[in-house]
């Protein structure tokens, strides 16, 4: 195959690659073992009601960087969609992440941000001495350090538990920092983000369009190592599949979580995108109704019917399909250690993305990866 690279992956790390490498005069070679593009973003419109369907649960796109913003806007238009998400405990629903309206709602309280601070902080110092915790160091005593236990066991373990298939003890307390807390009454998922939205014709078109390119090739249904002897020697190999999987698993398998969809059509709506489940009887995390994301397109918003999405965490098995890394210092090391053997098997192989990398990465951070991966290369 002459081709100045192959790339294994055409979800938006890869197609990112691919695009730039082109863009930059190379040719490419993408595969993907799925049947369609985009990797976990794929999105496609029902035919009956017109609602863009994410098959492998919402994705919301939201970036701080311009570098990432004005990258995207080459390919789709985004509409004006702001994340905004409900938990639900013992029936009740809360504004999430924890913000002031949550704490009233939960402790039956009008108390305003100042107090609301002093009555959380005092919480946290009765438990944590009551509990013994004086260094943090796991998902549970963090949890309870910044929120104290009641809000801890209402809204942050069960979920997480659920998750990550583990004790909250068991658990990195690296897991806090994408759960912020606030004390005003701002209910923006991504608060800090400064551009957000979801491309309107939805992710699928728009990596169609970054791979709309004479030096791009696309061959779906194909999996590396059946190509691998095919490959001319000089080519570089970008990889944002399993490194554990593209070694046969020597050192074993990495700690991986999957998941399962179940998916429902119905006259029965969610009232929003996202609702998340916090309690432990509850086997989902979350539920999805894809039409909220539409709101440039009112017809599809005021539709009595939903496609609603319930997405439950599973164990990972050896042939599934791997969704987040489990990171520890355990894990870290295993995973250094497939790092080190392909560069010896495949000395012109770069590894990237969410499971090349094994971490845990947001769409705009896998671009930002892939921008660093096509400079490293030319």
């Amino acid at each position: 195959m002459k081709y100045d690279y192959l790339v294994v992956g055409a979800g938006i790390f890869g197609a990112t690659v691919a695009e730039r490498l082109a863009d930059a005069g190379r040719s490419v070679l993408m595969i993907d073992r799925r049947m369609h593009l985009a990797g976990n973003a794929y999105s496609y419109t029902d035919d009956k009601t017109g609602i863009e369907v994410h098959k492998y649960g919402s994705h919301i796109f939201h970036t701080e960087s311009n570098e990432v913003w004005e990258y995207v806007n080459k390919f789709t238009k985004f509409n004006d969609y702001i994340h905004t998400v409900k938990t639900r405990h013992d029936g009740v629903l809360y504004p999430m992440p924890i913000n002031l309206d949550t704490i009233n709602i939960f402790y039956g309280t009008n108390m305003k941000a100042e107090e609301a601070k002093r009555f959380i902080a005092n919480e946290i110092r009765a438990d944590m001495e009551r509990l013994g915790i004086v260094h943090p160091d796991n998902f549970r005593e963090k949890g309870i350090s910044l929120v104290g236990e009641r809000l801890y066991d209402a809204f942050l373990k069960n979920y997480t538990e659920k998750q990550w298939g583990r004790r909250a003890e068991k658990l990195s307390s690296e897991l806090l920092n994408r759960i912020p807390v606030r004390y005003s009454r701002n209910n923006r998922y991504f608060m800090t983000a400064k551009y957000q939205g979801i491309p309107e014709l939805g992710y699928t078109k728009m990596i169609e369009k970054m791979l709309d390119s004479e030096r791009i090739s696309v061959r779906l249904g194909v999996d590396f190592k059946s190509i691998e002897n095919e490959l001319s020697s000089d080519i570089g190999i970008v990889y944002s599949g399993q490194v554990d999987e593209l070694l046969d698993y020597k050192y074993g398998v990495l700690p991986w979580r999957s998941l399962r969809f179940e998916v429902e059509r119905t006259e029965k709506t969610l009232g929003q995108a996202v609702i998340n489940e916090a309690d432990a009887e509850i086997l989902y995390t979350r539920a999805h109704d894809f039409k909220y994301y539409q709101i440039h397109e009112p017809k599809v918003l005021r539709q009595p019917e939903s496609i609603i999405m319930r997405e439950y965490p599973k164990q990972f098995r050896k042939g599934g399909e791997a969704y987040y890394p489990v990171n520890n210092a355990e894990s870290s090391e295993v995973y250094e250690r497939y790092v080190a053997l392909a560069k010896i098997k495949y000395p012109r192989l770069l590894l990237g993305g969410r499971l090349g990398l094994y971490r845990y990465l947001d769409m705009d951070q896998t671009i930002l990866e892939a921008l660093k991966t096509v400079t490293k290369l030319i």
